[in-house]
């Protein structure tokens, strides 16, 4: 019986997952993956899902949930104070995702932004019961964040690594990825390859470079210090070892992220150096920040839009009581250009 037949017969019925999916020709499964932001699925289907189901006005467990008088059905995503073109994009595409499944499961996205470790904010909308739930949208070592909301005792998860068990993790898989990316340069037989970064206190680094420093384990070729580079926090600094490493005739310098990828493909021009021809570089990421480059440039690629998501169907899930994974990685793509031919 079709879903319009079946209302008509039953007014007062309410739509089910197994109405959606049959009314969309899909799998109740592939309906669920969908709401809930796991799994892998087309986008094209995800749109047909929450299209169909913002037409149909259809909440899965609204009313179950409003039950509940202690839950405000409202989630907070923390993101640093943050100006970027590199981090902008990133977080605006996490909230994307977030708010898609927040808004589809019958709940309200609130954005805080940080300034520096102050926990202010937070204790404020964890003091008057403002959200059920949060998600911290980075990572530190020694996070005062991450602390913080777990010695008040709200549920929430990370976006990004912790060195802490207890905490609930979605993330890249970015030493996996920064390995494999390294592997191939290093399969090409190129041995003197550099990498780039501008800071320790971010774990994603700590990741990335753990990965460049496996794939050169894994062949038995040890690292040369000396063509590394992690906390170098200024433009002018940056640039100097460009210039060093141009010196040095390395074969492939890999940048941390594109905003530092950004710097070395600029002053790699400036020096009049050609791209790959003198030296060759690889980002262990992908925004557009680099583009307009002219010449396309190695990188990895992950899909910010969907760590949101999962990241609120994870937090949304332990609201419910449900179990989740302690540590959930995201797959990547090695993403070849003509910065490494």
């Amino acid at each position: 019986m079709k879903m319009e037949e079946q209302r008509e017969k039953n007014p007062g019925r309410k739509m089910t997952i197994n109405d959606v999916a049959e009314a969309l020709s899909v799998s109740a499964s592939t309906v669920s993956r969908a709401i809930s932001g796991k799994g892998r699925i087309g986008e094209a289907t995800r749109k047909r899902v929450f299209e169909f189901i913002e037409e149909h006005d259809y909440h899965p467990n609204s009313i179950a949930k409003s039950l509940a008088q202690s839950r405000t059905n409202n989630i907070a995503i923390i993101i640093p104070d943050v100006k970027g073109v590199v981090a902008l994009p990133f977080f605006y595409m996490c909230m994307c995702g977030v708010n898609e499944v927040a808004q589809v499961r019958g709940y309200d996205m609130f954005v805080v932004s940080t300034s520096g470790k102050d926990t202010s904010h937070l204790k404020r909308l964890i003091d008057n019961n403002k959200v059920d739930g949060m998600i911290l949208g980075s990572t530190y070592k020694d996070d005062v964040f991450a602390s913080f909301l777990k010695s008040k005792g709200l549920p929430f998860v990370t976006i990004g690594s912790l060195n802490d068990d207890e905490i609930v993790q979605i993330d890249h898989d970015n030493e996996g990825a920064c390995r494999d990316l390294t592997a191939i340069l290093l399969s090409r037989q190129w041995r003197r390859i550099a990498y780039m970064g501008n800071s320790k206190e971010l774990l994603v680094d700590e990741a990335r470079y753990r990965g460049y420093l496996k794939a050169h384990r894994d062949i038995g070729i040890e690292v040369d210090e000396s063509l590394v580079f992690r906390k170098e926090t200024s433009e002018s600094m940056l640039r100097g070892h460009v210039d060093e490493l141009l010196e040095k005739k390395v074969d492939c310098i890999i940048c941390q992220d594109d905003a530092v990828c950004n710097i070395v493909l600029n002053e790699l021009r400036a020096q009049g150096a050609r791209i790959p021809e003198d030296m060759r570089v690889a980002s262990c990421h992908n925004s557009k920040v680099l583009d307009n480059y002219p010449v396309s440039v190695t990188s990895l690629r992950f899909d910010n839009t969907e760590i949101g998501r999962v990241a609120c169907a994870t937090l949304l899930d332990m609201l419910e009581g449900k179990e989740v994974a302690r540590k959930t990685l995201l797959d990547y793509e090695v993403v070849l250009k003509e910065s490494t031919k």
